[in-house]
């Protein structure tokens, strides 16, 4: 296994005669590298403490959580990576008070540097990116007026219907917010949630709702919906970057497209390599009489293509899916609750393969961990056409899973000694 040392060494070897990056610090205005070559970026988490270890091997030999580039002042990040620019973003969500976040971004001489620590007031239930942005949303917000009085209904009670958009520009590093009112924003009198992010790379970003009644005063827990009225709609809006309202795409054919854990909204939306946007919906209500399936939005498209849709819930022998990612081309990576019945605390440690473009769904069994083996999970990867999976397994070190869509199996890759989960994997580029 290479050292540290070794690695920059035969890095920098390969780099010898190129322009340096002029790289911008945490107190700079901009950060914008041409991308050619990268590192990946791993998220550990030991006994007390989380910490980043950067590598240019994932597939074979070990890593011992000692390999660090140092202990983060904060544990529990959820880190997205983007690719032009290429930066990732630690957030953290703090039980809903203000958490700081963290960027960071890669020089040409190998070296991992923090670009920017920023704070987003407002908890966060979803994210992703858009154009320069890294993205989150949450609902539920009191929305205000200009003067910062809180808007009411016609009963006099507090609205619930604002939802903020937090906006982190990741060329300049600079973070701006924006509330919009979501009060009959179907015209079917409820408000929404919304659920995952996609960029359709036109000016115009795609994003999940989750249409409800207002929650309940003192209803506690952290999600935004209150009770869903309409459980066999699905509804997709598309925003501009200032967030006007331009489209919504709307269906009875599948439910509302969103995972569901206590208050986080997972993304069921994901963008194939040809510019098909596919809508997942695993199903979630139990009031819904749809199964779990998919609908598609061609590329340029206004509306739901009429002639597709995808029934996976008879592929799946009647499991119910989670969390969707989508690995390359028309392959997409389900993570399936392990019951059929299902509940937010439903334990969800399967995993298959759907081809988007066959309908076809396959099991993910050869090389990879049986379900009632997978003690924690963290966020993978997809990278040259394979999908990297952290997974502890009981009695093991966490591993990386590589997983080739094309014939629904896995590999072992490398394993991470001494830590106790592996919470992300991502990738940075860097001229």
């Amino acid at each position: 296994m290479m050292t540290k040392k070794q690695i920059k060494k035969a890095f920098l070897a390969g780099f010898i005669g190129c322009l340096a990056l002029s790289f911008a610090s945490c107190d700079s205005n901009e950060y914008n590298p041409t991308p050619t070559i990268g590192s990946f970026f791993l998220s550990v988490s030991g006994e007390t403490a989380e910490y980043i270890i950067q590598t240019n091997n994932l597939e074979t030999g070990n890593l011992s959580i000692s390999d660090n580039n140092g202990a983060l002042e904060k544990s529990g990040y959820t880190w997205i990576f983007n690719e032009n620019p290429s930066v990732a973003v630690g957030l953290i969500y703090n039980q809903g008070d203000p958490g700081v976040c963290l960027a960071y971004g890669i020089k040409s001489d190998t070296t991992l540097t923090e670009l920017k620590q920023f704070q987003i007031e407002s908890r966060f239930t979803s994210y992703g990116f858009f154009d320069k942005y890294a993205l989150t949303s949450v609902g539920g917000v009191t929305p205000v007026d200009e003067s910062g009085n809180a808007l009411v209904d016609g009963s006099g009670n507090v609205r619930s219907d604002g939802a903020t958009f937090n906006f982190f520009d990741l060329k300049n590093l600079v973070l701006t917010s924006k509330t919009i009112t979501t009060l009959n924003i179907t015209g079917n009198g409820d408000q929404a949630t919304f659920s995952g992010i996609v960029d359709m790379g036109n000016g115009e970003f795609l994003t999940g709702m989750v249409v409800s009644q207002p929650k309940a005063a003192g209803a506690g827990g952290g999600a935004s919906s209150g009770t869903i009225t309409y459980p066999d709609s699905v509804w997709v809006a598309a925003f501009d970057a200032i967030l006007n309202l331009k489209r919504i795409y709307r269906d009875d054919r599948i439910s509302y497209s969103s995972g569901r854990f206590r208050s986080q909204y997972y993304s069921q939306i994901g963008k194939a390599d040809d510019g098909s946007v596919y809508v997942f919906s695993g199903s979630y209500e139990s009031a819904t009489t749809k199964p779990c399936g998919a609908l598609k939005i061609n590329k340029n498209a206004t509306e739901f293509d009429p002639s597709y849709y995808f029934n996976i819930e008879q592929e799946t022998g009647g499991y119910r899916f989670r969390k969707v990612w989508h690995i390359t081309g028309n392959y997409f990576l389900l993570e399936l609750y392990n019951d059929f019945t299902i509940t937010t605390e439903t334990a969800a440690t399967q995993y298959g393969i759907v081809n988007m473009g066959t309908q076809k769904f396959s099991w993910l069994s050869n090389g990879f961990p049986a379900k009632n083996q997978i003690t924690a999970t963290g966020l993978p990867m997809a990278h040259d056409g394979k999908m990297y999976f952290p997974i502890v397994t009981q009695g093991n070190d966490p591993a990386i899973y590589i997983i080739d869509p094309a014939t629904a199996s896995a590999k072992k890759g490398i394993s991470i000694t001494g830590a106790k989960t592996l919470n992300a994997i991502g990738r940075l580029i860097y001229q």
